[in-house]
């Protein structure tokens, strides 16, 4: 009966010790498997760490490239629609007066040309031909011209040599006095041309002509001599 009841003591004492063990088992296994996994979340983040600190410093950007070669000219575009019409500008100012024209009375020109020879020596040139008369100032039968208002004149005369003679001497007067000659000098059976102009203020009523020295001018239909004037202007 003794030995019974020190079995049956002995299976409680066990049993309640198996009780005890056993959560305290159990609470070891958990603890294990959170330590586990624990370590290896260390062991991740230690890594990643290592490997950061292994990476190093982002370096500085390099210097940009050369620009590359220009690229082929593409094909010319079509022809774009004709665009609306713009609105109409604003009238402009009003332009400045212009200078008159010349009045008729100012309007003064002549050209007289020769048509056949001439040879009268020491005389006034008779022309056989007058082209141009404006104002009718030169005078046909005597060949000069006579200044309508006062002012500045111009005049200009050229002349051919007749081939009979060797030299010429042509003059252009004003009211008698000599404003310049025109000389010619080639053999005989050649011509030769000459010519001469001026400038000259007249008077109202001065007269211009010219007048043969010696020799003899040719004329023919193609008017290689001929004497031609006109007003530059009124002067007061």
């Amino acid at each position: 009966m003794l030995g019974f009841n020190m079995g049956v003591k002995n299976f409680i004492t066990w049993h309640l010790l198996a009780l005890f063990l056993i959560p305290f088992c159990l609470c070891q296994d958990e603890y294990m498997e959170v330590s586990r996994r624990s370590n290896k979340a260390v062991a991740k983040v230690l890594q990643s760490h290592h490997q950061i600190g292994h990476k190093g410093n982002h370096g500085n950007n390099g210097n940009n490239g050369a620009p590359g070669n220009e690229g082929a000219k593409g094909d010319k575009g079509d022809k774009g629609d004709l665009g609306p019409r713009g609105d109409r500008g604003h009238h402009g100012p009003k332009g400045e007066k212009g200078y008159p024209g010349i009045p008729p009375e100012l309007q003064i020109a002549f050209m007289a040309s020769m048509a056949t020879h001439f040879s009268n020596q020491n005389s006034g040139i008779i022309f056989s031909s007058v082209e141009t008369n404006i104002g009718n100032f030169f005078d046909v039968m005597t060949g000069r011209f006579g200044a309508p208002v006062k002012g500045v004149y111009f005049f200009t005369f050229s002349m051919m040599k007749h081939e009979d003679v060797e030299e010429v001497y042509v003059y252009l007067m004003h009211n008698g006095n000599t404003v310049f000659s025109l000389y010619s000098y080639e053999s005989k059976g050649k011509a030769d041309t000459s010519g001469n102009s001026a400038v000259l203020k007249l008077a109202k009523g001065d007269e211009v002509w010219l007048r043969m020295g010696n020799g003899a001018l040719h004329g023919d239909h193609q008017r290689f001599s001929t004497f031609a004037g006109f007003l530059l202007f009124e002067t007061k």
